[in-house]
């Protein structure tokens, strides 16, 4: 009789055991559930999406950790320009390529660098294009942004350019439209213009120019120089959704090169 009863009372705690386990189980699924990250995690780099594969997730991490804002003062106008920027290195250097018509100044007394709060002084305008409209400054160290290596993270070869040009072609680009950002954006090649801009089908608002446009491999394409304009239903208006991509073959690295050797 003693051995039923310890049965049974052996198979209740069984029962109660699997039940408490459940229980907490399902809470602690829950408490899961409904946590949030703390404030400032969401405000910093936010993680890759597991969506894309290993070396997708490799290209945004290039474009959003190379991306930088661009601020620009006029000395008579008291106005501001806000334009984005790539940051990158050459031989212990450090650089940031931007649009030409975001710079409001041609000194670097009159422009910064700005990443998620912090503010890098502009040392050096190494170039400045008006046709091509890009700009070269030389930068202090970024602490919270990650260069790209010149010229080894940019498209070289035949093989790569034909390839990152070609129609419907992914690219991404990581810009600060509209004095928000840094947010990465995607698209798809639409095609080529007969002076050789990209047309990227993407999104692109005031602020974006001078973005860094890369492909899937993580390679630095070129950059954003403006937003389209054409005929709509509302008249002649803005084509935010056909941006105008930069080739960096375009740009003249010469003073980068020739920068190696100063000292």
């Amino acid at each position: 009789m003693f051995k039923k009863y310890l049965t049974i009372l052996c198979r209740c705690l069984l029962v109660f055991m699997a039940g408490l386990i459940g229980s907490f189980v399902v809470i602690l699924g829950k408490t899961q559930t409904q946590s949030v990250p703390p404030s400032a995690e969401m405000r910093g780099p936010l993680p890759i999406s597991e969506a894309y594969a290993v070396a997708e997730k490799r290209a945004i991490a290039k474009s959003s950790q190379s991306a930088v804002r661009v601020l620009s003062w006029s000395p008579h106008m008291g106005n501001v320009s806000i334009a984005s920027g790539t940051y990158f290195e050459h031989y212990g250097k450090h650089y940031v390529i931007t649009v030409s018509h975001g710079l409001l100044a041609p000194t670097c007394e009159l422009i910064q660098i700005e990443t998620d709060g912090t503010v890098a002084n502009c040392k050096n305008v190494v170039a400045l294009d008006a046709t091509t409209d890009y700009a070269i400054l030389q930068v202090a160290d970024i602490e919270n942004r990650v260069p790209l290596r010149f010229p080894r993270d940019f498209v070289r070869t035949y093989r790569g350019w034909k390839k990152s040009v070609s129609i419907l072609h992914p690219l991404i680009y990581t810009g600060y439209p509209n004095t928000i950002g840094p947010v990465t954006l995607g698209g798809k090649i639409m095609g080529v213009s007969p002076d050789e801009f990209i047309y990227l089908n993407s999104y692109a608002w005031s602020g974006s120019s001078g973005a860094g446009v890369f492909n899937m491999e993580g390679k630095f394409v070129g950059y954003i120089v403006a937003i389209d304009v054409g005929h709509t239903e509302y008249g002649f208006d803005v084509l935010e959704n056909v941006i105008l991509v930069v080739p960096h073959y375009q740009v003249d690295w010469a003073p980068i090169i020739k920068r190696k050797f100063d000292k």
